[in-house]
């Protein structure tokens, strides 16, 4: 790891160098470090840093005296004076050791600006740097890349979702037709159940010519899907879609119903004479034996419409189960299909990017949202002294408004107190 660092910052350089072998030149020259400068530095620093000392230490100590006999006298009118000559006299030599000073620093400070400007120059962090104006660049292609990449992505999802879509819609389809069938089916028999009910002696004939002559074809005119159009799918691509599954699924449609409905109706064909025959002995019995003969033959009747009904159920269950895993496979195959399209796909080459949140307040009023998020989350933390700190600003703005002394302004609240700053001229 050691070694490849050193090699790129050893390319780093070369690339640079060479740019300056072909007659890029610096910016600029430091031409401040000269040898009188520097000969200047070494004289004046030793001799002015001593006298500096020297008036330092003069006041510590005449103020450290002065102090002491105030903290064992207390303070009077003659000590107060002595104190106000005090401070102005350290003002002073605050002043002359500052001119002292001042051209030592001046200078080290215009090396210290020299050396600045020169780093700042190729600093990529400094607005209009070279360094910074190719980021900016870079952060635009970036972003373009980005966007490019979130459009193909919203395109391929949109295109998936239109997809599972037209999945669903046939199978929901396919789902609604063999339901109406099954219902279609069931009202048949159990109206055929309720008119094998209804045979007696005076009718039975005509019963069975009703029974022989029942039409067992599925009539196409009373089946209109309850399926909607999703929104995802035009009108044509609906019309469509809902032709083409009735033409598939129509014939097996009218080849089940006729099926079912023929099995209903030759079952009760063949129990008829049997009824028949049980109505004329039940008229030939006594009271008593006519009733239990009765009782007897509803007793098979709702047993055996029962069996059939429980037939039918198990039918349509298995058919209800078999369309919710279509449904369900359906869905799975759309789930799938939407995780591939959230993992990105890189055609080419794509710079690395570096994606953050940027909080840009579109209003004054946008600034009392954010200060609440940061009060709950972070700012009832911390210390007054930490807040005096951190709204230094916002309470000079606040005291300069009650130290007005034409209109003074003050906050009125039980959590805020006014003192009195006093201060000796």
């Amino acid at each position: 790891m050691a070694n490849e660092m050193t090699n790129k910052r050893e390319q780093s350089e070369a690339g640079f160098n060479s740019a300056e072998r072909q007659g890029i030149a610096p910016k600029g020259e430091l031409t401040i470090i000269k040898s009188e400068n520097i000969q200047t530095i070494v004289q004046m620093t030793p001799e002015n840093h001593q006298l500096n000392v020297q008036s330092h230490d003069n006041c510590i100590t005449y103020g450290q005296r002065l102090l002491a006999r105030i903290q064992q006298q207390g303070m009077t009118d003659e000590l107060d004076q002595a104190a106000a000559k005090y401070i102005d006299a350290a003002r002073k030599t605050v002043a002359k050791m500052n001119d002292r000073r001042s051209p030592l620093t001046k200078l080290f400070d215009e090396i210290r600006k020299e050396f600045t400007r020169l780093e700042g120059d190729i600093d990529p962090t400094k607005t209009g740097t070279l360094p910074h104006q190719l980021q900016q660049l870079r952060n635009k292609y970036a972003a373009q890349k980005r966007e490019e990449e979130e459009r193909r992505r919203r395109e391929e999802q949109l295109r998936q979702q239109h997809e599972a879509a037209l999945k669903q819609l046939r199978v929901d389809l396919d789902t609604d037709y063999r339901l109406q069938l099954s219902d279609a089916v069931s009202r048949q028999c159990n109206d055929m159940s309720r008119l094998y009910e209804s045979v007696t002696l005076d009718n039975h004939i005509i019963v069975e010519g009703q029974f022989k002559c029942w039409d067992c074809r599925l009539s196409t005119a009373g089946i209109l899907t309850r399926v909607s159009k999703p929104y995802l799918l035009t009108h044509e691509e609906y019309n469509s879609i809902l032709a083409g599954v009735w033409e598939s699924i129509s014939s097996e449609l009218q080849e089940t119903y006729a099926a079912e409905l023929t099995k209903c109706r030759d079952a009760y064909l063949d129990r008829l004479p049997s009824k028949v025959q049980e109505l004329e002995r039940a008229a030939q019995a006594s009271a008593a034996e006519a009733e239990r003969i009765r009782r007897e033959m509803e007793e098979r009747d709702r047993a055996e419409a029962a069996r059939l009904e429980a037939e039918r159920k198990e039918a349509e269950r298995k058919q209800r189960d078999a369309a919710d895993l279509k449904k369900q496979q359906a869905e799975m195959g759309s789930l799938f299909d939407q995780q591939a399209t959230q993992q990105p796909t890189v055609v080419g080459y794509a710079p690395k990017t570096s994606v953050k949140k940027k909080l840009v307040p579109l209003a004054p009023e946008a600034f009392t949202e954010i200060f609440s998020m940061w009060w709950v989350e972070e700012g009832c933390k911390l210390s007054i002294d930490d807040l005096a700190k951190m709204f230094k600003k916002q309470i000079t703005f606040c005291e300069k408004k009650a130290n007005d002394k034409t209109n003074p302004v003050f906050i009125k609240s039980e959590l805020i107190e006014y003192k009195d700053d006093v201060r000796a001229k």
